[in-house]
């Protein structure tokens, strides 16, 4: 979508916030600097690359994949392996720790995915929802102290109450299944997708003559239709359907079907109303208008003809969710507008869609470009709208990327040649196991370098756009593992008799009186005591559940490992340095994989099964096997203004300590529950 669609817009916007900003910047001069020193620098870009490996970084950086990284390792400060992240390191612990110095003892998010015992213990809590955080931020900090903050695909911008003021765009609402639609058997059909009907709706349908168009392009060869269907999943939608009209546009004698025509069924087959007219793979980006609680707000999804063959032998037509960005700007008087204004004009934001591609019902390219290419064509234009032309210039930007996250995931261990735990790796160059190669390690090696290269644009955009000279530090929630192999741990607690039925449900048993259950994310799984339960009872369980996973085994690995680590409540107050006992969030058990094994996505009824995707995180922060492509530190570089040059690598920087070194260069207290040191060694005095 042009920009040029944004300028009436955009110019009424920009003379209302013009006004707004002029208090602002007031305010922001005549703060008290609470901290009672002189800020060392005016700006400070808090940069996050999900998933991003300090090894990898350095590589990619010294080849001259990463030129902005490769510029900040040459004039500042560089971690030694990077940083270690608090326990465990999952992304819901990963950003909450580096925006508030905190550890998951203090900011209440315990994993992706939790149980809080002050709720009923059916229910379950994600790190990610509003109000879960309860630790201060470094935001809100800067803000109360009268900086100005943009927070921009920042994971715990959105979920933090009180909203911050400045602006944020924090991912996609999505309000429809994906869907996929082919006339011919793609393999493993449809037992594959099964696991992921929840998300993908695959129709196998064969096309049809033709009948009932008006106002369409002539076709050379006899037109065809069929249906695409979009199921809702949320209240504020209905579910889609678009008429495909599929054409030969060539006069040439042949049989050339080139050409699909997408009309929404409401339209009744004329042409007029059509949303796309695809041909064998560009894009196209489908607007609509949302109903319900949310009645006239704009949504969209992205649609791709993956491949038509001329003769139609082979047709295959991707959807991609109905998505809205989510977005605020509570400061300013056009909060109600704000993110309409994003999702209607520009185009609709996306990310990488791990269902249809571990369903098998998508190529590894499409899934590629939906997680990079669209990723950038939506957020890039609205970063670009909210600090250049609305004029936003931040003293603190927190910036972040998901796509290295995304990608890792799906592609770590299909390059990965030999197991973490030794022997052969099955995956390697193999996504199907079965002993034939796919020869797309290469290719697949490019998607993660690509995934790497987005992250060093992105920081570039950002610091051009803030202007100045900011102090920049590089970051990330986590690092990365290759894995193939998922632990069911709801097996493993029915099979010890600690539930009636086997739990398949993240974190909700089959019944509430069961006397445990578990929830997982990634590398550990936080098992809970059912609090109804006597204390004579509880001591008993939990003596069961260690016992039950300290004694998992994998017949066909015998001499690997599934299980690193088994620890009970009272040791999570110490995990590698980190913090992360938490009165009512921690687990009363917390099992910690190995490599290549991790909880998500098991097979019901096997304790170990394939898992379908290829990388993870989330084990013991010190985990480091570089030689297996082992690597869970996060990475570290700063420099800028404020920040030293040193040419050799430090050690013992800590995921908690970024905030307070950050508040101290901007010359504010360090957010309320900092439990971080301030890095006086970078500093020109250190």
């Amino acid at each position: 979508m042009s920009e040029g669609r944004l300028v009436a817009r955009r110019c009424a916007v920009a003379v209302v916030l013009a006004v707004a900003l002029v208090g602002v910047v007031a305010s922001a001069s005549a703060a008290s600097n609470a901290s009672g020193q002189a800020a060392a620098t005016e700006k400070v870009i808090l940069f996050s690359s999900d998933g991003m490996r300090p090894d990898l970084m350095w590589q990619y950086a010294h080849a001259g994949l990463m030129p902005t990284y490769r510029d900040l390792i040459g004039r500042g400060v560089v971690g030694d392996n990077g940083l270690r992240q608090a326990f465990p390191p999952n992304t819901g612990v990963g950003w909450s720790v580096l925006a508030s110095g905190a550890y998951p003892a203090q900011t209440g998010s315990t994993n992706n995915t939790f149980y809080d015992t002050t709720t009923p213990f059916t229910s379950s809590t994600s790190a990610f929802a509003p109000g879960v955080l309860q630790a201060d931020t470094l935001q809100q900090d800067a803000e109360r102290t009268g900086k100005s903050v943009v927070c921009f695909e920042w994971t715990t911008c959105g979920g933090i109450r009180p909203q911050i003021q400045g602006p944020v765009v924090d991912g996609e609402s999505f309000f429809s299944k994906s869907a996929v639609l082919v006339n011919f058997d793609l393999p493993g059909q449809p037992a594959k997708v099964s696991a992921f009907s929840f998300a993908v709706n695959y129709q196998r349908l064969s096309l049809q003559p033709a009948s009932g168009w008006t106002n369409v392009p002539a076709s050379y060869s006899p037109a065809m239709e069929q249906t695409l269907v979009l199921p809702s999943t949320s209240n504020a939608n209905v579910d889609r359907s678009y008429e495909l009209y599929i054409y030969d546009s060539t006069n040439d004698g042949t049989t050339n079907y080139d050409h699909v025509l997408a009309v929404p069924s409401s339209a009744g087959k004329d042409g007029s109303a059509k949303v796309a007219d695809l041909q064998q793979g560009p894009w196209a980006d489908v607007k609509l208008a949302l109903t319900g609680s949310r009645a006239g707000q704009t949504a969209g999804f992205w649609l791709k003809a993956i491949q038509i063959a001329p003769d139609l032998s082979h047709f295959w037509v991707y959807a991609t969710e109905v998505a809205r960005v989510s977005a605020s700007y509570a400061g300013c008087s056009c909060a109600a507008g704000f993110e309409e204004t994003l999702a209607s004009q520009f185009p609709t934001a996306t990310s990488g869609d791990f269902a249809p591609l571990e369903g098998g019902v998508i190529d590894e390219d499409t899934y590629v470009q939906q997680g990079l290419d669209l990723y950038r064509q939506g957020h890039v234009p609205m970063l670009r709208y909210i600090l250049d032309t609305l004029g936003v210039k931040p003293d603190l930007l927190m910036l972040g990327w998901p796509v290295t996250d995304e990608f890792s995931h799906q592609f770590m261990g299909l390059v990965t040649p030999e197991s973490p735990q030794g022997g052969p790796n099955p995956f390697f160059d193999d996504v199907n196991g079965t002993g034939t190669k796919d020869h797309r390690i290469q290719i697949r090696r490019g998607y993660i370098e690509s995934a790497y290269a987005g992250a060093d644009a992105t920081l570039a955009l950002g610091r051009s756009l803030v202007g100045g000279d900011p102090a920049i530090f590089a970051s990330s929630d986590h690092g990365f593992a290759p894995q193939w192999l998922a632990i069911s741990a709801g097996k493993v607690l029915f099979d010890a008799g600690l539930q009636s039925a086997e739990q398949t449900s993240n974190c909700r048993p089959k019944a509430a009186s069961d006397e445990a259950k578990v929830c997982e994310a990634g590398g550990t799984a936080q098992i809970y005591v059912n609090p109804s339960l006597q204390a004579d009872q509880h001591a008993v369980v939990v003596q069961k559940i260690v016992d039950a996973f300290n004694t998992v085994t994998d017949p066909a690995n015998p001499s690997w490992h599934p299980i690193a680590k088994v620890l009970t409540k009272g040791q999570l107050s110490n995990v590698d340095g980190s913090n992360s006992l938490n009165p009512t969030r921690s687990g009363d058990v917390v099992a910690v994989a190995l490599p290549p094994y991790q909880f998500d996505a098991a097979t019901p009824g096997k304790v170990i099964a394939p898992s379908g995707f290829f990388g993870q995180h989330g084990y013991l922060p010190d985990l480091v096997d570089l030689g297996h492509n082992v690597n869970m530190h996060a990475t570290f570089v700063a420099a800028g203004p404020g920040i030293r040059t040193i040419h050799d690598q430090i050690s013992g920087v800590q995921a908690v300590d970024l905030a307070p070194t950050i508040a101290q260069l901007l010359g504010i207290p360090a957010p309320n529950d900092t439990q971080g040191r301030v890095l006086t060694e970078i500093f020109p005095s250190g």
